[in-house]
């Protein structure tokens, strides 16, 4: 797909009601989700020097590593976030039913991670 194809595709896309809100909702959604989860977590990892990257029920804590791990739990995130906009923006035009599932699957995948994120501030703190 050429720069230009994509483009066309991107602006049908966004004339479209449940795209546009959809997509401002996820990135919305990511940026305060992100910011809350450094803002809280940050001063927390650096007075001890690591950070609970992964807790689960059954087995505990099972992944301790130093505090900039922090930082790849919002920046997998965002690349996926990226990755899904960019995609169902530029196949609109092609399926729009699928872009709109994509964007529907990445709002709901945000929200997801804003509360396992909340979940791993919880342990750290």
């Amino acid at each position: 797909m050429r720069w230009a194809e994509w483009k066309f595709s991107a602006q049908r896309a966004t004339q479209d009601n449940f795209v546009r809100w959809t997509a401002v909702s996820t990135v919305v959604l990511f940026v305060s989700a992100a910011s809350f989860f450094l803002y809280r977590l940050l001063p927390a990892v650096l007075r001890s020097g690591v950070a609970i990257i992964h807790y689960n029920i059954y087995l505990g804590i099972d992944d301790v590593r130093k505090w900039p791990w922090i930082f790849t739990l919002p920046a997998v995130m965002f690349l996926l976030i990226i990755f899904d906009l960019l995609f169902a923006l530029g196949n609109f035009r092609r399926d729009p039913l699928a872009s709109r599932a994509l964007l529907a699957i990445a709002f709901i995948s945000t929200a997801l991670w804003a509360v396992g994120s909340f979940f791993i501030i919880l342990v750290n703190t």
